[in-house]
């Protein structure tokens, strides 16, 4: 304690003394001189002392900062966001929706994308709504809608027609001039088609034709068809493709025929008792072409068991089955014929267990005609002579850089 705290205390114990010998009014004199000279001596002012002194009884309570403590923030610390930095959203940030943005189907458009139509043999070719899922009776009227729908172009871009065939479609009555049950043919008519079957109840178009009726399944001219998984086209009868015919001679009639599945079976052909291109082009990527066979006219026998190539055309095989075809009724190519500048690429797939009378159970390779091999297999078949495959002597090519042909007879 200082010594003016000692002072005021020696005061306060004279006061004390003093308090009884003088009168009242100087008592109270004294006392208020005592309480100025304490305040005064004090270190503390008595105000801070109390605040001490409850501060350390409340160690968790604010404390007030003295006067001198807040610092003014540096101006540059806090940085106040820059004009522009919270931005308010531009005007279309939020877009509302476009009212054109839904768009209704284009009037003659059957649906705003993969445009399909359904076959099924408990269809009816009468009905004329647009439900298109309405099953019809026959390919024909559901390429008929298409056609229209296609002709009046307002059709999707780069989009094929899809037709899907549920059960069996027998054809009955005459065929048209193509003598086709099925006939995508007319530059321009169609979209390409996609023909392929239900999946729960596989599809089956059957020509239903012998050798006193004649007609074939499929005949394509200046359009491309697809056929799909789960489809089976057979029943046909004719000269030049029993199963699928693809062009025809004359200028602007080829036709382009791809087989990415399906079944091209039980069909009979002079030339070509499965398929025949006659003019234009032929892939399979898929499926199976099996147990067509070739038809004797006036005594003669036909060629190409499963597939005909004739001049000029071309078939690409890069997968998929070529098997069984041929027969008592086949000359030559059991599996494969190719004609006179025919060309036929193999880069993979099988082509099995064909037979033919004279040679080339597999493939036979006729004169100025081509056959690339660079995939694939060729086995089991058999024939007179060159059960494999047979090469022409007159200008035919036969080129294998890779692939498989073992095990044919002989």
């Amino acid at each position: 304690m200082s010594l003016w705290n000692l002072l005021i205390l020696e005061l306060y114990y004279c006061y004390r003394e003093a308090f009884y010998l003088f009168p009242k009014f100087l008592s109270f004199s004294l006392a208020a001189l005592l309480i100025v000279f304490f305040m005064a001596g004090c270190e503390e002012p008595l105000i801070a002392i109390a605040e001490k002194k409850s501060a350390e009884q409340n160690p968790g309570a604010s404390q007030p900062s003295t006067p001198s403590t807040p610092q003014p923030s540096n101006p540059g610390t806090a940085q106040p966001s820059t004009p522009g930095t919270t931005q308010p959203s531009t005007p279309g940030t939020a877009q509302p929706s476009n009212p054109g943005t839904p768009q209704p189907s284009t009037p003659g458009t059957p649906t705003p994308s993969t445009p399909t139509w359904y076959v099924s043999a408990g269809g009816s070719d009468t009905y004329t709504g647009t439900d298109i899922s309405k099953p019809l009776a026959s390919v024909q009227t559901a390429l008929s809608r298409i056609k229209t729908a296609y002709k009046g172009r307002n059709w999707p871009a780069g989009e094929s027609a899809v037709i899907v065939i549920s059960g069996t479609i027998t054809a009955s009555g005459s065929f048209d001039s193509s003598m086709s049950m099925v006939n995508v043919s007319g530059t321009g008519n169609y979209p390409p088609i996609i023909l392929k079957g239900d999946p729960n109840q596989k599809g089956v178009l059957n020509a239903n034709r012998n050798s006193s009726n004649e007609g074939r399944v499929l005949y394509i001219a200046n359009n491309k068809v697809t056929l799909g998984d789960d489809l089976t086209l057979t029943g046909g009868y004719t000269v030049w493709g029993g199963g699928v015919l693809v062009g025809i001679t004359g200028s602007s009639s080829e036709g382009e025929f791809v087989m990415a599945g399906g079944e091209i079976s039980g069909n009979t052909g002079q030339n070509g008792g499965g398929v025949m291109v006659l003019k234009g082009t032929m892939t399979m990527t898929g499926g199976i072409i099996q147990n067509n066979t070739n038809a004797d006219y006036s005594s003669t026998k036909g060629d190409g068991g499963a597939v005909y190539i004739d001049i000029n055309a071309s078939f690409t095989l890069n997968n998929g089955t070529i098997r069984g075809n041929g027969g008592a009724k086949t000359d030559k190519g059991g599996g494969i014929f190719i004609n006179g500048r025919g060309l036929f690429t193999m880069t993979g797939g099988e082509i099995l267990n064909n037979t033919s009378n004279l040679e080339g159970g597999g493939v036979l390779v006729a004169a100025y005609s081509q056959f690339i091999m660079s995939g694939g297999t060729i086995s089991g078949n058999t024939s007179a002579r060159s059960g494999g495959v047979s090469v022409s002597p007159y200008n035919a090519n036969f080129t294998q850089t890779g692939g498989t042909i073992s095990g044919n007879t002989p």
